[in-house]
């Protein structure tokens, strides 16, 4: 049977829940669930990778009973009673779940982070940036890479990495000097942003070749999904300062070929492959002129020539348009401003 993946960034999906706690569900709040999980039902994934999710295991039930109506239920590391909570490594109120239908839930497991910090060797890491020994700096991830391993009919498993980067958020206000220089200020914390958000990527990279090196016998199957945050000036610092994008480090290098990993879309129409619009004050791009691809689905080439039983295979990822804009008629109290994507095994 096929196994459809899905990863979503349901935008502040914690606020969700807030109004519920509260007593003060407005008409808005609920519609936009009801859309959500309508939204949902058409996609109809066997795995949902849910970005910007509520926070804390407690509430991560509640989503799924609340909006989700225990169509898809989450995989954690508890029994949902917040025990565990401190063991996700994650920081503020936008968490990383999977969610999966009911009759997939004995086949998943959730592995604690401590594990994947075991296999890099570090919970943080030096960041240095601009290459200057004196601006060295500690960085970690604000919102840790939750791994679920999924185990097939044969026995065999695949693991998913659901991966929220760093956000390219600024807090400097743009601005430009007399000589039409981008405000030194604003160019700084842009870099830092952008430098960051490799360096998650490249610890990323760090856990898989780990996991290379384990399974030297038989490649592991791994897919990376989730929002990677790349999209905010998307290339425009990267073409003119630091000459590398998220993406690229994600994928890996050609040179160590059997570790490079195909991205989902790379067949797909080119003209639709984003899921995100918005302003830019950078490039002066207006929403409707700025349609960005920041939601990602990788995967490790054994699950397209390997000895695994599903396989990604042409056209196998899509951006959910359809299904968004069904759901969206209007424009406004959007179920989100991400889209969803997907990627189908067969």
């Amino acid at each position: 049977m096929p196994l459809k993946i899905t990863s979503w960034n349901i935008e502040w999906a914690d606020k969700l829940l807030t109004a519920l706690q509260a007593a003060k569900i407005t008409d808005a709040v609920k519609d936009r669930r009801d859309r959500i999980y309508q939204t949902l039902c058409e996609l109809d994934p066997d795995i949902l990778c849910v970005v910007e999710g509520p926070k804390g295991e407690k509430r991560a039930l509640e989503f799924g009973t609340a909006v989700l109506h225990d169509d898809w239920v989450p995989v954690l590391l508890g029994n949902g009673d917040g025990s565990r909570d401190k063991e996700y490594d994650t920081k503020g109120n936008q968490w990383i779940w999977f969610f999966v239908k009911p009759a997939q839930k004995e086949r998943c497991r959730l592995q604690a982070p401590a594990v994947w910090q075991e296999k890099t060797g570090h919970q943080s890491w030096n960041v240095h940036l601009w290459g200057e020994p004196y601006k060295t700096k500690r960085h970690e991830h604000y919102r840790h890479p939750q791994v679920m391993v999924y185990r097939f009919e044969d026995g065999q498993e695949m693991e998913l990495i659901g991966l929220h980067t760093k956000s390219g958020f600024m807090n400097t206000k743009y601005g430009k000097d007399a000589e039409g220089n981008i405000n030194r200020d604003y160019l700084d914390e842009a870099l830092t942003n952008r430098i960051k958000l490799a360096t998650e990527a490249r610890n990323v990279r760090a856990y898989i070749a780990h996991r290379f090196d384990e399974c030297a016998e038989k490649p592991p199957a791994i897919i990376v999904t989730g929002d990677c945050n790349d999209g905010e000036n998307q290339d425009y610092f990267e073409e003119n300062y630091l000459f590398f994008s998220v993406i690229s480090n994600l994928e890996g290098s050609l040179i160590e070929s059997e570790e490079f990993f195909y991205h989902a879309l790379f067949d797909f129409d080119p003209e639709k492959s984003w899921s995100i619009r918005f302003d830019d004050p950078v490039t002066g791009k207006k929403a409707k002129d700025n349609p960005l691809l920041l939601d990602h689905i990788l995967y490790s080439q054994p699950l397209r020539t390997g000895p695994y039983p599903l396989r990604a295979k042409t056209r196998a990822g899509l951006v959910e348009h359809e299904a968004w804009e069904k759901y969206n008629p209007s424009g406004t109290n959007v179920t989100s401003d991400h889209r969803p994507v997907s990627m189908i095994l067969t």
